[in-house]
């Protein structure tokens, strides 16, 4: 059902729904009832433009359902993360990097590391999940700053969130974009080239500027039997994300391995369900993550509301109105991809809206393969900044690293967009000289 929705009405919504959203993230108060007011105001506007009730009802249950995946994924890392730590295997893993990465150079590697991993697995949470633990464990023994740290992280795990063929946004960005994955990959392969090394470089250098990180780099690497045994749930882990098992699957195999291994070394079953629902000092429980889950269904409903009434498409189509060069147009998609990306709680929403909107625009005037490029660079690794967002709050709970503190340290994500509009010049300039 769609209607014609004049822009006051939608600034309304929109104010609703951010406001309050914005205000909780700076006083760090629960997410989930600041997303009532949005979406009350997107269930008011439809209903003023003539929906039904029935109409409204059922596309809030939708969208609450199309997030239960999001929802049982919290849950998971809920569990995870407290089921590692109280069978020791986050310990182990923190030595393991204190004796395998350079302290000097503990910001690039970490980087780098994250890198390979997110290519690998195709999944920013997934990449994190993995080796960000016990990263951000060993970087805390060095005196290593958990911000700075948490900006390493989340830029490597963004590489491969935007760039591997397993990632979900790049096979969103391809079907919306209308290229084959093989065309995809090829057309946002340059930027990439570009932006991974500038990173590296970047916290090379911030590596290098800071004060010397010595003391527990020394430290002994854990012994063989217990190394071998706190390897295998994230090798487990994995292993099962590259063969592509389903998240129920992933997550239920690498918390029950964990778990299995803390009652070999002792633990009792009382203080692990304790550990389990309440957490530790360092890392959350599942009551932690309950609030969340709250603010991922109130989102889902809330963007299903946005997309079923196709709310923003006249708006968007407004944007290239006189775009005259690929520079300009650019230019013109990245602020629009910001603030969609802005105004979305969660990552798959402004790609679907993004690429679908501007496609016949490019298809007519550059061809979708920059459309495909420039939303890879930007409505992709904008959703790692936004405090609201779905992925970036995923992020924040594994590295235990607030997204308003790491954000300004995610060099990739900020250096991208500014990466594809340099080159969108650099190929307008090259046409005009040709």
């Amino acid at each position: 059902m769609t209607h014609t929705y004049s822009t006051r009405l939608i600034a309304v919504v929109f104010i609703c729904a951010i406001a309050p959203l914005m205000t909780a993230a700076a006083f760090e108060l629960p997410l989930g009832p600041a997303m009532l007011p949005g979406l009350a105001a997107a269930a008011a506007a439809i209903l003023y433009k003539g929906a039904s009730v029935s109409f409204v009802s059922r596309t809030i249950l939708k969208g609450m359902s199309r997030s239960r995946a999001i929802a049982w994924l919290l849950v998971f890392i809920g569990l995870l993360l407290p089921a590692w730590t109280y069978a020791g295997i986050v310990d182990d893993l923190n030595q393991l990097f204190l004796a395998g990465v350079h302290p000097g150079f503990f910001l690039t590697a970490s980087f780098l590391i994250a890198t390979v991993m997110s290519l690998t697995v195709g999944s920013a949470v997934g990449s994190l999940s993995i080796v960000g633990i016990p990263l951000i464990g060993a970087g805390t023994a060095l005196g290593v700053s958990p911000v700075l740290l948490g900006g390493a992280l989340v830029s490597g795990a963004f590489v491969g969130d935007r760039t591997s063929p397993l990632s979900s946004s790049f096979q969103l960005l391809a079907f919306a974009s209308g290229l084959t994955t093989r065309d995809h990959l090829r057309t946002i392969t340059p930027t990439l080239l570009i932006s991974v090394p500038l990173t590296a470089c970047l916290f090379l250098v911030i590596d290098l500027l800071s004060a010397p990180r010595t003391g527990l780099a020394d430290e002994a690497m854990p012994a063989a039997g217990p190394l071998f045994l706190s390897l295998l749930p994230p090798l487990l882990l994995l292993g099962l994300i590259v063969r592509g098992k389903s998240m129920y699957t992933c997550f239920t195999a690498a918390i029950a391995a964990g778990s299995a291994i803390a009652f070999l070394r002792g633990g009792d079953p009382i203080s692990w369900i304790i550990v389990l629902w309440r957490g530790t000092e360092r890392v959350n429980g599942l009551m932690d993550m309950l609030p969340f889950v709250l603010f991922i269904l109130i989102v889902g409903a809330f963007c299903q509301l946005l997309e079923d009434t196709d709310m923003l498409q006249p708006l968007l189509k407004k944007v290239f109105h006189g775009s005259e060069s690929l520079s300009t147009a650019t230019l013109k998609t990245t602020g629009a991809a910001a603030s969609v990306a802005l105004v979305s709680p969660n990552q798959s929403f402004p790609i679907l809206l993004a690429g679908r909107t501007m496609l016949p625009y490019w298809r007519q005037s550059y061809g979708a393969s920059h459309l495909a490029r420039i939303l890879a660079d930007s409505t992709v690794v904008f959703a790692g900044l936004v405090p609201w967002s779905l992925l970036a709050i995923l992020c924040s709970t594994i590295i235990q690293v607030p997204v308003t503190a790491y954000a300004p340290a995610a060099v990739f994500l900020w250096l991208s967009p500014f990466v594809t509009a340099a080159y969108s010049s650099w190929l307008s300039a090259s046409t005009r000289h040709s």
